[in-house]
Formats: structure tokens, sequence, C-alpha cells
């Protein structure tokens, strides 16, 4: 009983060394944040400058848009936000292509990036991955009996990183047939979401964003109803990501 009280004593300790990391990091992030748009804006006060550099740079997403399947194959994996990037399939290539080829491009592009993540955290990465992302981190251990459910809460639950996510199912060995089945349809979902709601809204056209919204509240009461009934496999996997 003791041993558990000073286990427990520690695990608090150390989230809450990782709470100040955090909060240090966004502050430190913040501050250059707005040292980088002071700079901008004392440079190029005029409001315009910025919009015709917008305008710019989705004219060239519109001509070449294998850039934006380049982006979204690779940056997330690297720890990039993937939102911002899918509403840009609705902006830029759904005028063109229309919508649904635009959500099944953004799919490919997004399949793409999971599979090279899992293959890197999974084989030659998987020691330093180990050593300097998750930092000596206890990580549940994963078997043939509950690796869908521990695929299905990573992929489930809000806040936890897509690249983050493609990491641990790499490490924790999960097979790259179930990893494949497991990650294509769920992070279909929030791909078909921020493609159809993103591009809807930019370009006004209320049946399609009508839709994405639909979409995206129907997935994101699915994740909470999940965390629910998997409360304790949530809170130690929160526990490993935070």
């Amino acid at each position: 009983m003791k041993r558990y009280k000073l286990m427990r004593m520690a695990d608090c300790v150390d989230s809450k060394r990782r709470l100040k990391r955090k909060l240090a990091s966004l502050m430190i992030l913040s501050v250059l944040s707005a040292i980088a748009f002071f700079i901008f804006w004392q440079n190029h006060p005029d409001i315009s400058y910025y919009l015709r550099l917008l305008e710019a740079g989705l004219s060239f997403l519109e001509e070449n848009p294998w850039a934006l399947i380049a982006v979204m194959a690779t940056f997330p994996g690297l720890g990039f936000p993937s939102s911002p990037v899918l509403v840009l399939f609705g902006v830029v290539i759904a005028p063109h292509y229309g919508m649904p080829a635009a959500v099944v491009l953004a799919i490919a592009a997004q399949t793409l990036c999971s599979i090279w993540t899992y293959a890197l955290s999974s084989g030659p990465l998987k020691g330093l991955l180990l050593r300097y992302v998750l930092r000596g981190r206890t990580l549940p251990e994963m078997s043939e009996h509950n690796a869908v459910r521990l695929g299905l809460i990573l992929r489930l639950t809000p806040g936890i990183p897509y690249a983050l996510q493609n990491i641990l199912l790499g490490i924790l060995g999960m097979r790259f047939q179930d990893y494949l089945l497991l990650s294509i349809p769920t992070t279909s979902l929030w791909t078909a979401c921020f493609v159809i709601t993103g591009g809807a809204i930019f370009k006004g056209q209320l049946g399609w964003a009508i839709t994405g919204i639909v979409i995206l509240i129907v997935v994101i009461l699915a994740t909470r109803m999940w965390s629910r009934k998997n409360p304790t496999d949530v809170g130690q996997l929160n526990d490993t990501t935070a």
C-alpha cells in the first residue's frame, strides 16, 4: 500500500513537471509568434499585402495541386497540424475537380503519411523515438486480444496528436494490416469533415458546409462516447501522451 502511494505521488509530480514544460513551451511559442508578427507588420503594415500573398499562394496551389498533396503526405507526420492543409483541399482542389475528388485525394495523402510514419516508428527509428519522444514513459501492452481496442482509443481519443498516434501504434507493434484497416476509416472521417466544411465555408457553399458540420458533430459525439466507455485505457494513454 505504501509503495502504491509512493508511485502515485511520483506520477503526480511527473505530470506536474510535464504540464509546466508544456506551459513554458506554449509561452515561448506565443512570444516568438508575437515578435514575428510585429516584425512583419512593421515592414508591411498594409493588410492588402497579406491578402495578395494569400491569393498568390492559392493560385500556386491551384496550378500545382501536387504540392498540396505532397505537404499532406509529409508535414502532419512531422508534427504539423493537418487541419489547415485539409481545409485547403476543399478550397483549392474541390472547385476544379469536385468535392468527392478532393476528399479522396486528401484521404490518399493522409494514408501515405500514416504508412511512412508507422514504418519508421516500428523499424529504424523505434529506439530513438522511445528515448527522445516518449522519454521512458510507461506504455500499455498490446496483444492480439487488445490491439484493435487500443488502436481505436488512440485514434478516437480527442487531444492526441496525429503524428503521435502513428508513432505509438508503430512502437507498440500493431500489425501493419491491422494498422491500415484501423487507421484509414478513422482518419478518413476527420479528413472528410475538414475538407468538406472548410472548403464549403470558404466558397460559400451552404449545402456542403452543413454536410461537413453534421459529420463533424457525429464524429465528436462518437469519440466522446467511446472515451467514456473505456475510461481506464483512455486515462493510461493520456498519461503516456502527456
